[in-house]
């Protein structure tokens, strides 16, 4: 049975049983072959840019009992797919700024996709706004730890209607500001440390734009730490 890693099963529990998915830079092609074992997805293709990572996820597949639900293509991001040919796309594994140079290598081909799951390393911030300024509802959001790192999965399907997110929404998730989840805390601590390091940093310049920043910053600092108090005493209570 194929293991899967903390962040990778994750994304896995979120995916639509029976769609058809694609898994966009597979890495073994882990969870591809996860989807075929677990009857989750009838069809999974699996694509790698590189050759050394393409065949390594070449062999893992032809190894398996599943190989004939599971389909291989080398090349670049979305490229590899046919518009409407997956139901889901998994974006997984990589830098927020790599997710959206793949999605806005071409947004309306992206769009003829039914759902997304977007797993960020990090900037998980640029990938919301992004989102919001295409006009694709996030749907779900949701934690996990991995080696003392906590990782967030998105759920977004494409739209046409931009929308707006506060700073704070942007920064922490709409859905996990709302969430009551037992990493939230720890990812919202997370969060703040970045925030409180980056606004010593800004408070440093004079420059007018720096300022700013470093203002909104603050604001979103005093926020959350008045929902880490209220969740601390509401704990105590």
């Amino acid at each position: 049975m194929t293991t899967l890693s903390e962040r990778l099963r994750l994304v896995a529990d979120m995916i639509r049983p029976g769609r058809t998915v694609a898994d966009i830079g597979s890495d073994h092609a882990r969870l591809a072959l996860f989807l075929a074992e677990q009857g989750i997805a009838p069809r999974v293709i699996v694509s790698e840019l590189g050759k050394g990572p393409f065949s390594r996820a070449h062999r893992s597949v032809q190894e398996s009992p599943y190989r004939g639900r599971i389909e291989l293509r080398q090349g670049n991001g979305l490229q590899v797919l046919v518009p409407v040919e997956v139901d889901e796309v998994v974006l997984a594994g990589m830098g927020g700024d790599t997710i959206i140079e793949i999605l806005g290598h071409d947004w309306n081909k992206a769009a003829s996709f039914q759902r997304f799951l977007i797993q960020p390393m990090t900037r998980a911030k640029t990938v919301r706004a992004n989102l919001a300024e295409q006009g694709w509802p996030i749907e779900d959001e949701r934690l996990v730890r991995e080696k003392n790192r906590i990782y967030v999965v998105i759920a977004a399907r494409p739209g046409h209607v931009s929308y707006s997110l506060s700073h704070l929404e942007l920064e922490v998730g709409p859905f996990i500001l709302k969430a009551d989840h037992e990493l939230k805390r720890d990812y919202i601590e997370g969060i703040l440390h970045k925030l409180r390091t980056a606004h010593r940093q800004m408070t440093q310049s004079s420059r007018a734009d720096i300022t700013s920043a470093a203002a909104v910053d603050l604001e979103n600092i005093a926020r959350l730490e008045e929902i880490l108090n209220a969740g601390h005493g509401k704990g105590h209570n």
